[in-house]
């Protein structure tokens, strides 16, 4: 439910983005006046308006976030009470690339002149899961999110094509076929079938 009404509230942000822009299409730009007013320190931001630099660094702070729960899931099923070290393997994984996402947008922030600023890091909202099938479900909801937020940033579309998008898309497809799968075998001999097989014992 959280995850929804994240989700629900940043399509808000989408559809007022998206108004704004018909509005002005230049909006992403910084006037004659704007950069005319800008500290010596600044010379550095290349027609980069303050809410192109702000939604970096939203995104920025959704993919630490991300990473920050695949790695709580990754943590959960390499337990030896649990050991499902394929489902382990898959949200380390996933961690690993979520922070990878977050470097890129920080040296994408740097290059254009503005500022990376963090947030504070909330805990996972779970510490166990019941199943691979739940920790899935889960992370849908933080793909979900994280390939929403980028949509926005339009301004910066070739960059977010080469690096996020079909990335997301692929990551979005994947976890919709292991949702299946995984409803499809049931829990415990089916889950750990998969585990080893689909997902190779995290090999």
């Amino acid at each position: 439910m959280h995850a929804m009404m994240k989700t629900l509230t940043f399509a808000l942000l989408v559809l007022q983005c998206t108004l704004g822009a018909r509005r002005d299409d230049n909006q992403w730009l910084l006037s004659r006046e704007e950069a005319g007013d800008r500290d010596n320190d600044d010379f550095a931001k290349q027609n980069y308006h303050e809410d192109c630099e702000a939604g970096i660094n939203k995104q920025v702070n959704l993919e630490m976030s991300a990473s920050y729960t695949y790695r709580s899931m990754a943590s959960y099923f390499n337990r030896d009470d649990i050991a499902l070290k394929g489902v382990a393997g898959f949200f380390r994984h996933q961690a690993e690339e979520e922070m990878e996402h977050a470097r890129l947008l920080e040296e994408y922030q740097n290059k254009r002149g503005g500022r990376v600023v963090y947030e504070n890091l909330k805990k996972p909202e779970k510490d166990t899961w019941g199943s691979g099938l739940e920790a899935m479900q889960d992370a849908w909801g933080e793909w979900e999110m994280c390939a929403l937020c980028v949509c926005v940033l339009t301004f910066m579309q070739d960059f977010l094509d080469e690096h996020f998008l079909r990335e997301q898309v692929e990551s979005i497809k994947q976890i919709a076929d292991y949702i299946a799968n995984l409803k499809r075998v049931g829990p415990g001999l089916g889950e750990y079938m998969f585990d080893q097989h689909t997902l190779k014992g995290g090999k």
